[in-house]
């Protein structure tokens, strides 16, 4: 079952290893702590500069440090959630087993996750060094050229930092492994998970734990920062650690910001350790938190343990000696059941990946580690512009759920709407939709409002049932409101899929925009819903308080100020600036003005917090962009394509045109534009969208958002612009459909986070939540089929044109509004027509390439026309519709993406070259070779190629 806690206690560690595990732990805090706060400080550098027009050096390096900074802080982030398990991980046959069973089956999965690990850190290293062999080689081509002093760029060593990542979490993996098997091999038996005792508490201020062990109220006196917890052995290993970059730094673009950050890093450490010995003399921590460490009661536990993990390893090693043994089916299976076995699921992700590339098939050819990763370098995911929002508007989501934040909101939306019906739920409703805005994750506003709110709605006698739905639910509103973290992964991963002709990519600054009026429907159904509650259950209504308004609005009025900071960034910085801004105002409120959080005490603690739910996300992009990467290869879309959309009528007319048509598709895009129907499983923009809500209900119940976005939609997009779906449109969507399987029984994710916090069994929230999936439901229906509410507030919106062909013989309308045949003439008689420099409303590419090419009667040379033989067809096509006397015959090139049947390939070549062959000119003879090559049409296979040949900004593009 999906869950971020594994379903028993983790193994005890051996002391030893775990000593040195939390001094590498307390090295990768505080080198977070100090990477984030230059983030953030040059974020907001960058805004201010780019609101007044300023531009200098510091100016120009703001984008490197931020995005070398975000990968940074993001796999230092992943690294210690591996420490932590805190990976998103499927459970589901653990919890069936004894737990002896359970922990060999954990070791197993952790070890064959290790190697995943372990191989995409290879794989991301060789593509570094060959990138580097590559500049060198540059540089001494410039030199040779007598070009000396120029300037090269090299900001790509700081992505070693990827490779690291994963090698620390492979480690990492390995200890888990090699505990868990001891453990197994000891006897050691876990303690039952224990629920908390059943809500409401009672007292709202008493602290509770999230799933993961984090608290999350400033009055908890066991919130302290790690240094605090940490013993002057931790903080002399974390210092070594610390210093352990520089001298593999040393000689690269590198190493001056690697020495700044080290030393500044063991700077928080060593001179904190100082005062202390100074003030105690003692080195010992001050606020030590206890550990359970394993008792090794015969030599044959951790021997038994390092075979056992060696075996593993060797099978895994034996398996890819002979990976081109296993079928593709067997392989899928495989890295299945490792998922289900409680791996995580970026080694699931990026473990298929590897394995269908390093296999091999018929259309993408066996490619080594560093081919297979090339895409995680560039514009796909390492250098995404807006990448750094991610980390920044989560630290700021942080900082406030760590705040009162949650509890002031509260008290304004209480003061402003308690005396309406239904008000307190119509409070629980907003403060959960305005939360999870900032905080980007639901879980935490669950248990934030939730554990706020949950007694207060009892208390308000409001039904059991219905208060438990609704702070389950609130986890689930607002995810399409910007900055929510899933709007702002929707729009990166959305934006960077190939798109046809004609059809604008996506672009985050307008998916800002499609989300406003979809989100703020579902939390006005969700409002009415709240209302019709309070009414027919009569719970009673408080008194409008002015006085209690206004004491609420001024303590709030710092926080209320946050949307006005956000959208004043996003007009004058964009999104990026927006971020910096914002994470900067909330650390100031929360910090100096409200003093919520102490400095010194409380930012080492959450930042690296923080940094974990980044570093998650940030290895699932990882994993999935090289997954992504082997889909476009294989011309997956395609496929998957061909499968929903090809009936029998698509097949009949590809048959009957297989001269002219390679695959179904086209068949299937000709037959859309004659408006007949195709015959598939999905055959209209009404059932296309009716099957993608049914599916990914059903994902949205197994994957994380994160997850469900960077596999999915390179998948669905293509079929989805086929079908007339608008790219916003189709995301939001997308995520409403997602914050549905957050709650669908029986594995929706927050179902099992609420029935952590409120101490319910998961399957009695089953029944709470099935009203609040209607008013969810109904809210998708009105969205999907009233596409205006997305689009409508998008600033120069281009709608998405339908497919459309005109019937031959059809007139045309001119600008002059004359009206002409196929084949018009413009008033200078020349073909064409006076408007060939964009497509006309309503005009599909090819359309206009076939008015505007300077060929006849070539409106419809798609296909032959009914009861049109092949010949005529060329006739009316190839340039001159059969010519007039003394005009030569242009060449036969209407088919030229295949030879035809009996023609050999060198026959394909004479015939399709010489039209595409520059005419030579006066006195120059035609050179050999002199007719560019063409590159593979969609659906065709590229020959002579590899996935190394495609660059980076060839964005989902086939390479050639």
């Amino acid at each position: 079952m999906a869950g971020a806690a594994p379903s028993a206690k983790p193994a005890p560690f051996l002391k030893p290893l775990d000593l040195v595990d939390r001094g590498l732990l307390l090295a990768e805090s505080s080198l977070s702590v100090v990477i984030v706060a230059v983030m953030i400080a040059m974020g907001v550098i960058g805004a201010v500069s780019s609101a007044l027009s300023i531009q200098n050096d510091v100016t120009r390096a703001v984008d490197d440090v931020l995005m070398n900074g975000t990968i940074w802080a993001a796999f230092l982030g992943a690294s210690f959630a591996t420490r932590g398990r805190k990976h998103l991980a499927i459970d589901a046959i653990g919890r069936l087993l004894p737990d002896r069973v359970r922990r060999v089956m954990v070791a197993v999965a952790s070890t064959l996750g290790a190697v995943v690990a372990a191989a995409l850190a290879y794989g991301v290293f060789e593509a570094l060094i060959e990138q580097g062999h590559a500049v060198d080689e540059q540089v001494a081509s410039m030199v040779t050229s007598g070009i000396e002093g120029a300037r090269v760029d090299r900001t790509f060593q700081f992505q070693f930092m990827i490779s690291a990542g994963f090698g620390l979490i492979a480690a990492r993996l390995l200890l888990h492994g090699f505990h868990e098997l001891m453990a197994a091999i000891g006897g050691h038996t876990a303690p039952a998970t224990t629920l908390p005792a059943p809500a409401p508490a009672g007292d709202a201020s008493k602290p509770h734990e999230e799933p993961d062990g984090v608290t999350s109220t400033p009055e908890d006196p066991s919130r302290v920062s790690p240094f605090e917890q940490a013993s002057g052995t931790e903080v002399i290993i974390a210092c070594v650690a610390l210093l352990v970059p520089l001298p593999i730094a040393f000689g690269t673009t590198t190493f001056v910001p690697v020495l700044i950050a080290s030393l500044a890093s063991i700077a928080t450490l060593a001179i904190p350790l100082y005062l202390r010995h100074q003030k105690t003399k003692s080195l010992d921590a001050t606020a030590p938190i206890p550990h359970e460490y394993a008792e090794i009661k015969s030599p044959a536990e951790p021997v038994g343990a390092l075979v056992g993990v060696i075996a593993v390893l060797a099978l895994a090693w034996f398996g890819i000696q002979h990976i081109g043994d296993v079928s593709i089916g067997v392989g899928v299976a495989f890295f299945a059941i490792m998922a289900l076995m409680g791996a995580p699921l970026f080694t699931f992700l990026g473990g298929l990946a590897l394995f269908l590339w390093v296999h091999g098939n018929d259309v993408v050819p066996s490619t080594p580690l560093a081919s297979a990763v090339e895409d995680v370098l560039g514009n796909h995911f390492a250098r995404m512009s807006v990448l750094p929002t991610i980390p920044i508007f989560t630290l700021a989501g942080y900082l406030m759920s760590e705040s009162n934040t949650p509890r002031r909101l509260v008290r304004v939306a209480r003061a402003l709407l308690g005396w309406m019906p239904g008000g307190l739920a119509v409070v629980c409703v907003l403060a959960s939709a305005a939360f999870t805005v900032f905080s980007g994750a639901s879980g935490i506003t669950i248990v934030a409002i939730g554990g706020l709110l949950f007694p207060a709605l009892i208390k308000d006698r409001y039904p059991e049932g219905f208060s438990l739905g609704l702070v389950t639910s609130g986890g689930a509103l607002g995810i399409t409101l910007f900055p929510c973290l899933p709007l702002i992964v929707y729009g990166i991963v959305a934006g960077l899929q190939e798109m046809p002709p004609g059809v604008e990519h996506l672009e985050l600054g307008k998916m800002i925009y499609a989300g406003l009026l979809p989100g703020l429907l579902v939390v006005l159904l969700m409002s009415i819903y709240a209302v019709v509650v309070g009414v027919t259950n009569k719970i009673p209504r408080s008194s409008f308080d002015a006085a209690e308004m206004r004491a609420a609005l001024w303590e709030a009025k710092w926080e209320l100020f946050l949307p006005v900071v956000v959208l004043t960034g996003l007009r004058f910085a964009g999104p990026l600036g927006a971020s910096s801004l914002t994470a900067a105002y909330v650390f100031i409120i929360e910090v100096f003005v409200y003093k919520d959080l102490a400095l010194f005490k409380d930012i080492p603690r959450i930042l690296p917090d923080s940094m974990v739910l980044v570093g998650a996300i940030f290895v699932k992009l990882c994993a999935a962009t090289v997954l992504t990467f082997y889909f476009v290869q294989a011309q997956t879309a395609d496929v998957l394509f061909e499968a929903l959309t090809c009936g029998p009528p698509a097949q009949a007319y590809l048959a009957e045109h297989s001269d002219v048509m390679v695959n179904c598709r086209e068949a299937v895009d000709a037959l859309a534009q004659r408006g007949e129907s195709a015959g598939g499983l999905i055959d209209s923009p009404i059932t296309f969208l009716l099957a993608l809500n049914v599916f990914l209900l059903i994902v949205g119940m197994l994957m994380d958002i994160f997850s469900a976005i960077v596999v999915i939609v390179p998948l669905i997009m293509g079929i989805a612009v086929h079908f007339d779906i608008d790219p916003y449109h189709l995301g939001i969507v997308f995520l409403i459909n997602l914050e549905i399987g957050y709650l669908m029984p029986p594995m929706g994710l927050n179902l099992f986070i609420a029935g952590f916090r409120f101490g319910r069994p998961v399957p009695d929230l089953y029944k709470v939540v099935l009203p609040f999936i209607g008013v969810f439901a109904t809210s998708l229906l009105i969205i999907t089929y009233v596409p205006w509410l997305t689009t409508g507030l998008i600033p120069d919106y281009e709608p998405l044109q339908p497919h459309t062909v005109h019937a031959p013989g059809d007139g045309e309308t001119n600008p002059d509004g004359e009206t002409s045949p196929d084949g018009e003439t413009s008033p200078d008689g020349e073909t064409g027509g006076a408007d060939c420099d964009v497509p006309r409303d309503g005009e599909t590419f090819e359309e206009f390439e076939a008015r505007c090419s300077g060929g006849g009667d070539t409106a419809d040379c798609d296909v032959p026309r009914d009861n049109e033989s092949f010949d005529d067809f060329e006739a009316r096509c190839s340039g001159g519709g059969g010519g007039g006397e003394g005009t030569a015959a242009p060449p036969d090139t209407a088919d030229c993406d295949v030879p035809r049947a009996d023609e050999s390939f060198d026959d394909l070549e004479r015939r399709c070259n010489a039209a595409e062959a520059p005419a030579p000119t006066e006195g120059e003879a035609p050179t050999e070779g002199d007719a560019p090559t063409e590159a593979p049409t969609e659906g065709e296979t590229p020959t002579e190629a590899t996935p190394t040949e495609a660059t980076s900004e060839d964005a989902g593009s086939t390479p050639t």
